[in-house]
C-alpha cells in the first residue's frame, strides 16, 4: 500500500475517511471536519447517519461546494480506541472495509484518529500490511492484490511520514512470516526455506548467517534434528542469523529459536486423516522468528540478536525414527523416543543448545508444540514457561498487554523434571502417557538451555486462526512478532 502526505485537506475526487469519537466536538480538527460536512457533523451523528460506535463503519455523501464526495467514518467509541489494541482494531477493520468495497484511494484525515495514549501512525502502518494480508495465490488467474493497488493520502498537522515508514516494517514482517507458513509444504521444504531466508537477509545491514546441511548436522552431532528429518527426501537444515548493531555488538546477544517442521505426518506415531491437514503450519514458530529478526534488523534497533531455526520434515520410510529408538543430542544427552509425533521438542532440543553456545543473556523459543496448551488456554493466549522466577517475566507480560498478544504462564515443577527423566535406557524421554503434557514438553526443552535464562512460547493455539479477525485473514497469524519487536524497541529486554 502506498501513502502520500499532506498537511491539510485538498479538494479531490477521493473519498474522505475519518475516525469518529462518541463526542465529535473532541476531535482535534473538529472545525475542519464540520466545515467539510457543511456544519452538520454533530447532527449526522445524532441522526445515526454516521456512527461513533466502536469499529462500526458508516458512509454517506456530502456536497462540498458543487462537488459530491463520499465520506467513510469509523467509530472510535467512548474510550475503546484508547485502550489496549483499540487503535489497531480500528485501522484493521477500516482497511478490511476499504478492501471489501474496493475503495483503493482516499484522504485519511489523521487528526481525527488522534487518541490519547495511542500512536495512530504506528497502528495504521502495521495494519495497512497485516489486516489485509493476502497469500500469493497459485491460481493461474490470480491478479494483483488490494495492497498492491491501493494508494491513500494521509492528511494531518503532525508529520507522520517517518513513523509510518518505521512501523510498516513490523506489518511487512508479519506478512513475511505468514508467507512462509502459508506456502504449500511440497514447496516450503527445509532446503527451500533455508534458501529463502538467505536471500532475504543478504541485503540486511549488520547481519551474518550460516546454514548447516544434513552432512554437517550429522558430522557435528545434531542427533535429534537428524532423527526427525532423516526419513524425508527433503533433508533438515539448521539456520543461524546474527544481527549485531554497532552500538550493541559487544553486548551479550538475545537468542530467538524457532521450531520449523515444514510438514508433520507424525512419523510412525502417525496422525489421523483429520489431524494431518494443515500441518504445513508446524513451522510457524520458525517463520515468526524470521519475521522478528527481519523487523529488528530493518528497523536498525541497537541490539544484538541470534536467531536459530531448526528445519525438518517429519515423514515415514524404512529409515524413519521409531518408538523406542535412542538418539544422542548435540548437548551429549541421550533421548529415548517414545512418540515420533513429539518431534518438535526434539529439534528444539538441539536448536536451543546450539543457541546457548553464543552465551546469550536469554533464550526465547517459539513453537506450535502441543495440543495440550490449547486444551488448557484455548486459542486466545500463548502459553509461556521459564526456568526463572515470575519476576523475570514481568517486562514480557507488560509489553504483551500493550500489544494485546495475551500470554499466560504455565508451570514446570519437580513432577515434570522426574517424568522427563523416566526413561530406563536413556538420559531423557520425549513423551510420557500422563497429564500435563504442555508442561512436560516445555520441561524437555529446558534440559537443553544449558543454564541460560530461558522462556518457551507454545503458540499451538495462537499461531493460526480459523476465521478472519481485524488483524488478518484465516490462517497463520505471525503471533508474538509485535510483542517481541516492541520488547526490543522499548529496551525492555533482559541483559
Amino acid at each position: 500500500m502506498k501513502f502520500q502526505y499532506r498537511d491539510k485537506y485538498i479538494a479531490t475526487d477521493e473519498p474522505i475517511i475519518i475516525g469518529l469519537p462518541k463526542d465529535p466536538a473532541t476531535l482535534l480538527n473538529f472545525e475542519e471536519v464540520d466545515t467539510l460536512l457543511n456544519g452538520q457533523l454533530e447532527e449526522m451523528v445524532e441522526k445515526g447517519i454516521l456512527s461513533a460506535e466502536f469499529k462500526k463503519i458508516t458512509a454517506t455523501g456530502v456536497h462540498i461546494q458543487q462537488d459530491y464526495r463520499k465520506v467513510v467514518a469509523i467509530g472510535l467509541g467512548d474510550q475503546e480506541a484508547s485502550e489496549g489494541t483499540g487503535m489497531l482494531e480500528v485501522f484493521g477493520t477500516l482497511f478490511q472495509y476499504l478492501k471489501q468495497c474496493d475503495i483503493a484511494e482516499g484522504q485519511i484525515l489523521m487528526d481525527t484518529f488522534e487518541v490519547k495514549g495511542q500512536n495512530s501512525a504506528e497502528a495504521l502502518a502495521i495494519m495497512s500490511e497485516a489486516s489485509i494480508y493476502e497469500f500469493y495465490s497459485y491460481k493461474t488467474n490470480a491478479g494483483p492484490g488490494f495492497a498492491e493497488t491501493a494508494h491513500f493520502s494521509l492528511t494531518g498537522t503532525r508529520d507522520i511520514k517517518n513513523d509510518v515508514a518505521y512501523y510498516s516494517t513490523v506489518g511487512e514482517s508479519i506478512a513475511l512470516a505468514r508467507n512462509f507458513s502459508e506456502t504449500p509444504p511440497n514447496i516450503m521444504t527445509p532446503e527451500h526455506m533455508a534458501g529463502k531466508i538467505a536471500d532475504i537477509f543478504s541485503t540486511h545491514e549488520h547481519v551474518t548467517g550460516e546454514i548447516k546441511d544434513e552432512q554437517v548436522l550429522e558430522e557435528e552431532g545434531y542427533g535429534l534434528i537428524m532423527a526427525v528429518g532423516k526419513a524425508s527426501e527433503a533433508k533438515p537444515r539448521l539456520v543461524t542469523i546474527e544481527y549485531a548493531h554497532p552500538e550493541a555488538k559487544n553486548h551479550k546477544p538475545v537468542a530467538l529459536v524457532g521450531k520449523g517442521i515444514t510438514f508433520d505426518t507424525g512419523g510412525y506415531s502417525i496422525k489421523s486423516k483429520t489431524g494431518m491437514p494443515e500441518m504445513k503450519y508446524d513451522m510457524s514458530g520458525a517463520a515468526n522468528v524470521i519475521g522478528m529478526i527481519h523487523a529488528i534488523s530493518k528497523m536498525k534497533l541497537p541490539v544484538h540478536v541470534i536467531a536459530v531455526v531448526a528445519l525438518a520434515e517429519n515423514m515415514v520410510d524404512g529409515n524413519a525414527m521409531r518408538p523406542d529408538d535412542v538418539y544422542t543430542s548435540y548437548s551429549g544427552q541421550t533421548v529415548e523416543v517414545k512418540n515420533t509425533d513429539a518431534e518438535g521438542r526434539l529439534v528444539l532440543g538441539d536448536a536451543v543448545f546450539h543457541a546457548s553456545q553464543y552465551s546469550p543473556s536469554i533464550i526465547m523459543d517459539f513453537a506450535t508444540l502441543t495440543g495440550a496448551v490449547v486444551a488448557a488456554l484455548g486459542t486466545e493466549r500463548t502459553g509461556i514457561f521459564t526456568n526463572k522466577s515470575n519476576e523475570f517475566l514481568k517486562p514480557l507480560m507488560e509489553v504483551s498487554e500493550q500489544t494485546g498478544e495475551a500470554v499466560w504462564q504455565l508451570p514446570i515443577s519437580d513432577v515434570e523434571e522426574r517424568n522427563v527423566r523416566a526413561s530406563a535406557v536413556a538420559d531423557l524421554t520425549n513423551h510420557v502417557e500422563k497429564p500435563g503434557r504442555a508442561s512436560f514438553a516445555a520441561c524437555f526443552i529446558k534440559q537443553f538451555a544449558n543454564g541460560t535464562p530461558w522462556i518457551h512460547f507454545d503458540i499451538a493455539g495462537t499461531g493460526t486462526v480459523d476465521s478472519p479477525t481485524a488483524f488478518g485473514p484465516k490462517g497463520a497469524t505471525g503471533v508474538m512478532i509485535r510483542t517481541i519487536v516492541k520488547l526490543f524497541e522499548t529496551g525492555e529486554i533482559h541483559e
